[in-house]
Order: structure tokens, then C-alpha cells, then sequence
């Protein structure tokens, strides 16, 4: 009885959590996501999920329509990144590169 008395409480706290605010604004700079040197730069990220949100959004302005996406990571030389392959929607493939750095330690 006592767990189900405190799941409720548990999962308002861990909510709370989740969607706490910070100050800076998510941004997506840099560059088109071709290779890492031209990657999509993913800044004021709090956590890794909220990276990789970042990304989805991104994607889906750039490749509206698009399917069959697959995600890695990569480590090279002390930054970290996000690949995601995909088929765009006139069936052309693509890399998308994102610099991930700033959110994957988190």
C-alpha cells in the first residue's frame, strides 16, 4: 500500500525534474551536418535527451518526409557526435553529423 501511495509522488518529483527550465535557449549552429567538420553544432543542451530532441527538430526541418533513420555515436579527437543516416523523401541518402560535445557529459 505504502508503494502505491508513493508512486504518484515519485513521478510528480521526477516531472519536475524533467521539464525544469534553464536559461539559455537551445541552439543549433554550425554547419550543414555533411562531415564532423561541417557538423550541427548542438548548444545548451541540459541533458542528452534534450540533444537529441534538438536533433529531431532539426532533422525535420531540413528533411521533412524523410524514413528509415539510424543513429551512432563517435568519438574523434576529444568531441562527440551523433551520426544519423537517413532516406530522404525523394529517396536519397544522407549523413547528418551533429557535435554533440557540450551535452554528452551530462
Amino acid at each position: 500500500m505504502k508503494t502505491l501511495l508513493l508512486l504518484p509522488f515519485a513521478t510528480l518529483l521526477a516531472g519536475c525534474q524533467m521539464f525544469h527550465s534553464h536559461s539559455q535557449p537551445l541552439v543549433c549552429t554550425g554547419g550543414d551536418g555533411s562531415s564532423t567538420q561541417q557538423a550541427v553544432v548542438i548548444s545548451n543542451a541540459a541533458y542528452r535527451e534534450t540533444a537529441q530532441v534538438a536533433e529531431k527538430v532539426w532533422l525535420d526541418r531540413k528533411y521533412p518526409g524523410r524514413r528509415g533513420t539510424k543513429q551512432s555515436e563517435l568519438n574523434l579527437t576529444g568531441k562527440h557526435f551523433d551520426l544519423v543516416e537517413l532516406t530522404t523523401a525523394d529517396g536519397q541518402t544522407a549523413k547528418v553529423y551533429f557535435d554533440t560535445t557540450e551535452s554528452f557529459a551530462k
